[in-house]
């Protein structure tokens, strides 16, 4: 009977030794899965506007009516719109445009009408999280096109 009391206390403190390096691996596997996902976290901003093989200097007016001067203006890094007409892709070059007005969000896209330096209009959709990026005398900035009210091209 001793031999056997031997194995039961030592059956129960082996027990207890796999239940504290289960809960000790619990608690590190924790931690290092907070640290690992907190870590991957973005500042959420950017840093600057991107590079654009030609300069369109703007007046950027934003849905609560706060106006920025700027340059160097992209539209995903481009310097041209793409969206939809109807069931066409179309792009849009900067080159034509004189003003751009965006008007309603409806789904996932904006409604927006361009006139164009010929004097015509002509409307299209924009995927409304797409953004415009640019240069202004504070260092750049960026809006999405559902943050936009209108963007008028100045003459260089």
């Amino acid at each position: 009977m001793v031999i056997l009391r031997c194995n039961v206390r030592g059956i129960i403190v082996l027990e207890r030794r796999c239940v504290m390096l289960q809960k000790a691996l619990y608690a590190v596997i924790m931690v290092s899965a907070f640290i690992l996902l907190t870590a991957m976290g973005g500042t959420g901003g950017f840093e600057r506007a991107p590079r654009v093989e030609k300069n369109y200097a703007v007046a950027v007016v934003d849905s609560s009516g706060n106006k920025i001067e700027g340059e160097k203006f992209s539209w995903e890094g481009r310097i041209h719109f793409a969206g939809y007409m109807g069931m066409a892709q179309v792009t849009m070059p900067f080159e034509r445009i004189k003003e751009l007005t965006v008007g309603e969000k409806r789904d996932r896209k904006v409604k927006v009408t361009a006139r164009l330096t010929d004097g015509t209009e002509t409307n299209f959709e924009v995927d409304a999280k797409s953004r415009c990026f640019g240069e202004a005398g504070f260092g750049s900035f960026m809006l999405q096109m559902d943050e936009l009210k209108s963007v008028t091209f100045k003459k260089n």
